[in-house]
């Protein structure tokens, strides 16, 4: 009896101690699972941290750039700030554009028209080493430059006694440039010097005009849009490319030259001009010029009683001046031309032949951009500029108002550059306007060995064998 209780004592121990182990096991298992979870709860929440945070991080680089347009477009405005231009001469600028634009159409099947296309290895082999390639060619030009640099000196030094220092810094200026090929000058030639203006022979007042206006002959220079705007009353209207050639094609040494004698003579007479009475001709002053070019061309044609309305419209106006909107014309009168007169115009062969010649001056007078390359008004073939040219734009000799800058300032601002009145001076632009002009104001500073490149950089550009310099 003793022994069945105790086997059944034992049992029910055993079963007991198999209970407590299967609810310890089931205890563990639970705290398993409660761990698991616990650890699934806490990874989701760690993963939620991180993905909060990368979408904040995502978040921080889209407000970056949604900031960023902001902060690009900012410098814009101080961009276009920087020409001061005013509205008649943006207005103007925007004119030439369209119409060079409307010029350039009938080329767009040329495959070298936007200047972008690789030129040929033979001509890069020419032409290209002063520009595109300085890295590969500075070596090449160093050279030659060394060569011609023992010479120079002789040259320069006889001028010093005679109080030309200025003048040395000339040479420099462009002989010792990388941009000048090797082998320059091929075939130097003297400038001749041309007939000298003064302020009484170049300007005429907006005052003197409203006392004199029935005395003269007026030109409006600028285009007709702006023409038929408001003009001068009396005044007819013959903008710059009346007097040049647009029938050629757009990128030769024709296209925008001024007219063989003999047609600009019945043009000039179309216009009721003699060549006795005189002419004052006018454009808006702050645009490319184009009074000055008119000027230029009478010149040549041997009217010297013609003059430029100093300030232009704006000028004017701004002494009371009345403006109509009525077109006029004069009656034609009969105007010949036995030849143009000397020494205003430079070729594109002269000036290939003389670039490195000690004391010439490559004045180019377009704006920085287009000096740089950076824009192409008349979609030329080519960008940059002539090589050793020296950038001055054309509103550098003109005041805040539009006026000539006296004599003494313009000297001034040549000087900074090593620029005298004994310098060979050949001025440039896109085709010709600004330039005309600018030699016209040189002539009348004292610079008469000063001549005007009408094919302009536009025909330069167009010759893939002259040597350019790139951005």
């Amino acid at each position: 009896m003793k022994k069945f209780l105790t086997m059944m004592l034992v049992t029910a121990l055993v079963a007991g101690a198999t209970s407590a182990v299967a609810a310890t096991e089931e205890t563990k298992n639970n705290d398993s699972a409660a761990d698991s979870i616990l650890s699934q709860v806490q990874a989701n929440k760690a993963a939620n941290k991180e993905k909060a945070g990368e979408q904040k991080e995502a978040a921080a680089p889209k407000k970056a750039e949604e900031k960023k347009p902001e902060a690009e477009k900012a410098p814009a405005p101080a961009q276009k700030e920087t020409p001061k231009k005013n509205e008649a001469a943006s207005t103007m600028d925007q004119i030439v554009k369209e119409a060079a634009e409307k010029a350039a159409k009938e080329q767009e099947a040329s495959p070298n028209n936007r200047g972008t296309v690789a030129v040929p290895p033979a001509e890069t082999k020419k032409d290209e080493p002063a520009a595109s390639a300085p890295a590969k060619t500075e070596p090449a030009k160093t050279e030659p430059a060394a060569a011609v640099k023992p010479a120079e000196p002789a040259k320069t030094a006889p001028e010093q006694p005679k109080a030309a220092e200025p003048a040395a810094p000339v040479t420099p200026a462009v002989t010792d440039t990388a941009e000048i090929p090797a082998g320059r000058p091929l075939k130097p030639a003297a400038m001749q010097a041309g007939a000298p203006e003064t302020r009484e022979s170049l300007i005429v007042s907006a005052e003197w005009l409203k006392t004199n206006r029935g005395k003269v002959i007026l030109i409006d220079s600028r285009p007709e849009s702006l023409y038929s705007g408001g003009h001068i009353p009396g005044a007819v209207n013959a903008p710059w490319t009346y007097f040049a050639n647009m029938n050629a094609k757009q990128g030769t040494e024709k296209w925008g030259v001024i007219w063989p004698a003999a047609t600009m003579a019945k043009r000039i007479g179309a216009l009721g001009v003699d060549g006795k009475k005189m002419v004052i001709a006018y454009c808006d002053a702050g645009g490319w010029g184009q009074s000055g070019w008119t000027l230029w061309i009478l010149r040549q044609a041997g009217i010297k009683n013609a003059k430029i309305l100093e300030g232009g419209i704006g000028a004017w106006k701004a002494a009371g001046g009345q403006v109509t909107k009525t077109k006029n014309t004069n009656k034609a009168v009969a105007f010949t031309i036995k030849q143009y007169v000397p020494n205003y115009t430079a070729t594109t062969e002269w000036i290939n032949n003389n670039i490195g010649k000690p004391g010439l001056v490559i004045l180019d007078v377009r704006t920085e951009p287009e000096f740089l390359g950076k824009i192409r008004p008349f979609q030329e073939k080519r960008a940059g500029h002539l090589p050793g040219a020296i950038n001055i734009p054309r509103e550098s000799f003109l005041t805040a108002d539009s006026h000539f800058k006296p004599a003494e300032e313009v000297q001034a601002l040549l000087a900074q550059h090593g620029i005298t009145p004994e310098s060979e001076i050949v001025v440039y632009d896109t085709a010709g306007v600004r330039s005309a002009f600018v030699t016209m104001l040189l002539r009348y500073s004292g610079f008469v060995k000063s001549q005007s490149y009408d094919e302009g950089f536009q025909a330069w550009a167009g010759n893939p064998e002259l040597p350019l310099v790139k951005p």
